[in-house]
């Protein structure tokens, strides 16, 4: 088989990024052959907060990396071609129609691999009927659609592709040392003084980050009053993305109910390279993501707290429930920062009791997910 792949690795760095750098590092692993890859590494965006805007530069990149796919195409006979589809976004489903329009007649078969939601409500919510006709024109009946969790099958079916199949997303396994090092140091740390909750995505308020300030502020106030010496401090990695949003996270962390006689209770890192996110999940005690992000997929950050050994605290949103074994205590509304504090005092020198740690090592391994997708890939090419 021999497969192109059209989308973009780091930077900028976000899940979709990331998940496309872990399919061609898992494909070009290894000595079978069976699955040839070409790459257009088809970065539009400099910046994560550039991603949605549009230009006449990158209309320019886009033809230029329709015409390399052209040619690998019939330089190398790369006839399955493989595409990562916008969320619903208008500037973003109309690139997808520029590359599907002069890309798709060349190829045998087109391959989704979403790694965003929306598309498929959008085209029924939001879109005009213009733009739904040329939305299922050009990218509708794809031959398989590769979607992370069974959650999104109704909004891939939109565009009726022939298969839809559910592939979790995964990360390398950062800490296979595990047992003997990170685990020993947890333990040790569990009735610490200072408890470590970590926060790392993009900082914005949908992504839960200011409700989960609030959380930390309350649950504070809960210890103080009952005359414990233990303190909840969270750690903030990631970029803005709106500075109105960071003027007032700043702001906010500033107040006197967010700082004691320790320092301050919520300690902003900016955006954490891989030496540096090493360091702040191996300090952690716990890991909070209580996203109703509108594009919200399957983050890479929850499985990778899930391999660290942490105590996960997540919303009830889109995916993210199928994420954890059933039953899992950590899972709360919405916009709940009240709930979040619950979770967080009833985590206070608690380790990883509901084994997420194992279920990463089941479900979400880069050997897993690549077996899984190497397996979708060549019973499409043997149809």
């Amino acid at each position: 088989m021999k497969l192109l792949v059209f989308a973009h690795v780091p930077p900028p760095f976000h899940g979709q990024s990331f998940m496309v750098q872990q399919l061609l590092d898992e494909l070009r692993s290894g000595d079978e052959q069976s699955i040839e890859v070409f790459h257009v590494n088809s970065r539009l965006s400099k910046e994560v907060d550039d991603i949605d805007s549009a230009s006449l530069r990158k209309l320019g990149l886009i033809l230029g990396y329709c015409l390399k796919a052209v040619w690998l195409r019939l330089r190398h006979g790369a006839n399955h071609f493989y595409y990562v589809p916008a969320p619903g976004l208008r500037n973003a489903v109309y690139r997808d129609w520029i590359v599907m329009l002069l890309c798709r007649p060349f190829f045998r078969r087109i391959i989704y691999h979403y790694q965003a939601s929306g598309v498929g409500s959008w085209l029924e919510t939001e879109a005009r009927g213009w733009e739904r006709w040329v939305s299922r024109l050009l990218l509708g009946r794809p031959a398989l659609s590769i979607v992370l969790g069974d959650c999104y099958h109704e909004d891939a079916a939109k565009l009726s592709p022939r298969s839809i199949i559910t592939v979790p997303n995964c990360a390398p396994d950062p800490c296979p040392n595990y047992e003997s090092r990170l685990k020993p140091a947890q333990q040790a740390r569990a009735q610490a003084g200072t408890f470590h909750v970590l926060y790392l995505s993009l900082c914005y308020r949908e992504k839960g980050l200011f409700d989960l300030v609030e959380a930390v502020a309350t649950v504070n106030a809960r210890l103080r009053a009952k005359g414990l010496a233990k303190r909840v401090q969270l750690d903030v990695a990631g970029k803005f993305y709106l500075p109105e949003e960071e003027a007032e996270f700043n702001e906010r962390i500033g107040q006197v109910d967010l700082n004691d006689s320790q320092g301050p209770l919520v300690v902003y890192h900016g955006f954490a390279d891989e030496p540096k996110k090493r360091d702040l999940f191996a300090q952690a005690d716990a890991f909070v993501l209580a996203s109703y992000y509108e594009f919200e997929a399957h983050p890479v950050s929850l499985v990778e707290a899930m391999a660290h050994g942490l105590p996960i605290i997540a919303t009830r949103w889109r995916i993210l429930p199928e994420l954890f074994p059933a039953g899992y205590e950590g899972l709360v509304d919405t916009k709940s920062p009240g709930q979040i504090a619950d979770r967080l005092e009833g985590f206070l020198g608690r380790l990883d009791e509901a084994g997420l740690r194992d279920r990463f090592l089941r479900h979400f391994t880069r050997r897993a997910f690549g077996e899984k997708i190497r397996a979708l890939l060549l019973a499409l090419e043997n149809e």
